[in-house]
């Protein structure tokens, strides 16, 4: 199912269906646990300040922080002004993709043809909205894909593969700042990126 708020979370467990959407404000302290039920899904997230939504989470500079193209138990998330927004404070995979971007239909009809299929940028928006936010200030660098699996070959070539996430894995964060955030549990099945069947994931809100 989809969650709706514009309050601030509490505590509990909302299950994404394949395709879902999840939009949610969360305060310092609690923490967000994404899990992957049936393994090899992605889920992607883009979050914002709360008192500055303009103030947005930034994929670049979470690389740059970390030295590392993948997200792993330890690290932190960053905004595009360097602030700390998210901590990895358990991680069961440790692969996700942080070259930012979601899909979109204009990006599945460049690669693979296909017309007006729903993207993680429609899910994405819908939770903005939800949120009250500016949908068009969404931008590629503000998204995470957590379990995205992509390898980075020797010739500069990406390659999506598929997830190595099994059921039940999953990804713990601490919120650092008020923030605003948005979940899509991502649709695509033109690539192997969902092992081309895409399926449920939970987001569990807890207190410290």
């Amino acid at each position: 199912m989809s969650g709706t708020t514009t309050q601030w979370a509490s505590p509990g467990t909302t299950v994404l269906a394949p395709r879902g959407r999840l939009a949610l404000r969360a305060r310092p302290g609690q923490r967000i646990t994404v899990t992957d039920l049936e393994g090899q899904q992605v889920m992607d997230f883009i979050a914002a300040m709360v008192a500055d939504p303009d103030e947005r989470l930034s994929a670049m500079f979470t690389r740059v922080s970390s030295g590392r193209w993948d997200l792993k138990q330890g690290h932190t998330i960053y905004s595009d002004k360097c602030r700390p927004m998210l901590k990895v404070v358990h991680d069961d995979n440790g692969i996700h993709n942080m070259t930012g971007g979601y899909c979109t239909k204009y990006s599945n009809a460049f690669r693979y043809a296909v017309e007006d299929t729903w993207g993680c940028l429609d899910n994405l928006a819908g939770d903005w909205a939800e949120l009250g936010l500016d949908t068009t200030k969404i931008n590629p660098d503000q998204c995470i894909s957590l379990f995205m699996n992509i390898l980075h070959h020797p010739d500069g070539r990406m390659e999506i593969v598929e997830p190595t996430t099994k059921p039940g894995d999953s990804i713990v964060f601490e919120v650092l700042d008020e923030l605003h955030l948005g979940f899509s549990n991502c649709p695509e099945e033109h690539n192997p990126c969902n092992a081309f069947n895409p399926t449920s994931m939970s987001v569990t809100v807890e207190e410290a």
